[in-house]
């Protein structure tokens, strides 16, 4: 546990604003929040967080006065406290300071991250042989082969992303995806097609609507289904995954 309660463990962003403080305003209200959900989450005491904002004020410029270290520091922990003993979590992510990013290659709080949602998911629910034959055979022509692109898209994009179970992603993305990756041009109502094909055959599921994605699109959750063909469909030989 006291490993845990390292500072070295903050996301590397805050532990620098932390370590260096912050400018009045706008990046000083955004840093006092994230540091203190950042404590919180490595299981700090709100009265070790109280002495802790106190010396990071005096790295802040223009340090807070008395009165006003009361009223922005130690009330607002306060404030928190409150919101949690009320059932709310406080969070803070990475896009929520993505302004304040050191770069994505850098941070070793997200290279962590990446590395369980790869570990979570590395064994795929089925076998994209299975689903190539399935889809040939069902889905004559190019509508079969779209929705094993989009399929193919959507798993890479999950691994190199390091995304867990769900994948945020808009059609326009999948769209992208599949343009860069296998040089195909397929028109967003064409992908949401065949989206709608491979939830209806129970591939995937949208476990979470709506979310704004890439150029403000709407961005669904998506998760792979433990999916096996149908008995017609079947093969006995021994098969590779995703």
């Amino acid at each position: 546990m006291e490993s845990k309660r390292s500072l070295e463990n903050l996301r590397d962003c805050v532990r620098y604003y932390y370590e260096n403080g912050a400018e009045r305003g706008s990046e000083f209200k955004k840093m006092r929040h994230a540091i203190i959900v950042e404590l919180k989450r490595l299981n700090y005491e709100s009265t070790e967080i109280k002495g802790m904002l106190l010396a990071w004020n005096k790295k802040c410029e223009k340090v807070l006065p008395y009165k006003e270290q009361k009223r922005q520091l130690l009330d607002y922990i306060d404030w928190v406290d409150k919101k949690e003993t009320k059932g709310k979590t406080m969070k803070v992510g990475c896009r929520a300071l993505k302004d304040y990013c050191i770069g994505e290659d850098r941070c070793l709080f997200n290279k962590q991250r990446v590395y369980l949602g790869r570990k979570a998911t590395e064994d795929p629910p089925f076998k994209i042989d299975e689903l190539v034959k399935f889809l040939e055979t069902r889905y004559k022509g190019t509508n079969g082969y779209v929705m094993y692109l989009i399929t193919k898209n959507l798993r890479q994009y999950q691994m190199k992303k390091g995304l867990g179970e769900v994948i945020f992603i808009g059609h326009k993305s999948i769209s992208d995806l599949i343009r860069d990756n296998d040089g195909h041009t397929i028109e967003i109502m064409a992908i949401n097609r065949r989206i709608k094909d491979l939830i209806s055959e129970g591939i995937i599921e949208i476990v979470v609507k709506g979310k704004k994605g890439s150029f403000s699109v709407e961005a669904n959750g998506y998760r792979f289904l433990p999916w096996k063909p149908p008995s017609e469909y079947a093969s006995h030989e021994q098969t590779d995954s995703i």
